[in-house]
């Protein structure tokens, strides 16, 4: 890891062996990613990180500049663009000041690149000016869309917020809308990790050309343990991970669990949105339903669960279904929620998370059928052994290769 112009750990061109040395090399590819939120291995920086560490190969380098990290990632170059002093301050009171810094300091990044061909590989909220320079720089563009198109999300938050009866609150105005459209405009390639996202784009006039299959994965390492978050009881546990808000259906979720007359609890994991506090007080006061805040071993919570239920409503691709299925749960969860880890009838049931009674017999024919719980469960173990993140980063990467020019 390194400061702006400062060397702590390996540099560009320096290759890590497997034992996290560094030898002298001109690498033949190399990407630079821009990670705007702090890496700390949570969220949208532990996505980003475990890619980026397990894209890295004897022939492609990875550096991700952020304006701080906490997170070790031996085989990455690391540069933080906040100063040392700024990186223990609560993030939102130095946002501004590394956003000024953060773009530039990519740029001189890729400049300084020893590579035969370099790729800039954006996680949002880059700027215009920045592609514009990458542009002039002729440094093909990646971009990873970790959401739907702004617009269709717009589209599907205003929806759902109209139908609980509240003004919308997820921030999308029409000026983000418009920015967003400009900015896809301007990608070379777009990283797209389910096919709701990829339908978006193309929905919204990006090219099909620009868009790239791709998913999100899981660490087998990290969910590897033995223990249990929750005592055993001897009825069904389902468990919800993820922001309980609009966005993600947990009022979807708890009202089709308290309809569905199930003995056993539902368990939601996460930061709770306040409308759901406010409107859904009665169906969270449920004796069968339990609300835990963050969990740092969410393994063990899965672990404690005999299903997954996630009726998302818009998603990028979610990383706590891979998990799931890493750790051999039936899913109940919406055509968003599935990524493509879980087909319909298989890993798990794939439902349109309006369809309360489709959503209720689900919740019922999982409780009463161990067998099909036991079939799933196999299923989604086998089927999660293909998405984790060393083998979509190696997609990835050949993904990248190929476009650089040199092929694969």
């Amino acid at each position: 890891m390194r400061d702006v112009g400062v060397l702590e750990n390996h540099a560009p061109g320096m290759v890590p062996d497997l034992d996290c040395q560094t030898t002298e090399a001109a690498l033949s590819f190399s990407t630079g990613v821009l990670m705007p939120l702090p890496l700390t291995g949570k969220g949208v920086g532990y996505t980003c990180g475990s890619l980026a560490e397990a894209m890295v190969d004897q022939d492609f380098g990875v550096t991700i500049v952020t304006p701080r990290s906490r997170w070790p990632l031996p085989l990455v170059e690391v540069i933080e663009t906040l100063p040392a002093w700024k990186r223990y301050f609560p993030y939102g009171w130095v946002k501004s000041s590394a956003w000024r810094s953060m773009e530039a300091a990519f740029l001189s990044h890729l400049d300084r690149s020893r590579s035969r061909r370099v790729a800039a590989y954006l996680w949002p909220s880059a700027s215009m000016e920045l592609l514009q320079e990458l542009r002039r720089r002729d440094i093909p563009v990646f971009r990873e869309q970790f959401n739907c198109h702004t617009r269709t999300a717009k589209t599907i938050l205003d929806d759902a917020y109209g139908r609980i009866g509240v003004a919308p609150m997820h921030g999308i105005t029409d000026a983000t809308v418009d920015r967003e459209t400009k900015i896809l405009e301007a990608m070379d390639y777009i990283f797209c990790p389910n096919q709701p996202v990829e339908s978006s784009l193309l929905e919204n006039g990006v090219s099909k050309s620009k868009c790239l299959e791709t998913a999100y994965g899981w660490d087998p390492v990290r969910f590897s343990g033995k223990n249990r978050l929750l005592p055993s009881n001897h009825e069904l546990t389902a468990v919800f991970v993820g922001i309980i808000g609009v966005r993600k259906g947990a009022h979807l979720i708890l009202d089709y669990w308290a309809k569905s007359g199930v003995k056993g609890r539902l368990v939601l994991a996460g930061r709770m949105e306040p409308v759901i506090k406010e409107k859904y007080s009665d169906l969270l006061a449920r004796d069968d339903v339990t609300v835990l805040d963050y969990v740092e071993d969410v393994g063990s919570l899965y672990r404690s669960a005999d299903i997954f239920v996630f009726p998302s409503l818009e998603e990028g691709g979610p990383q706590v279904t891979y998990e799931a299925c890493g750790c051999g749960l039936p899913v109940i969860t919406t055509s968003m929620g599935a990524g493509r880890i879980v087909r319909n009838e298989r890993e798990g049931l794939v439902l349109d998370p309006y369809d309360a009674a489709g959503w209720i017999t689900a919740i019922r024919r999982l409780a009463e059928d161990t067998e099909l719980r036991r079939r799933m469960s196999a299923a989604a173990l086998e089927h999660a052994e293909r998405f984790t993140w060393t083998a979509v980063a190696s997609k990835r990467r050949e993904q990248m290769i190929g476009r650089l020019g040199y092929g694969i």
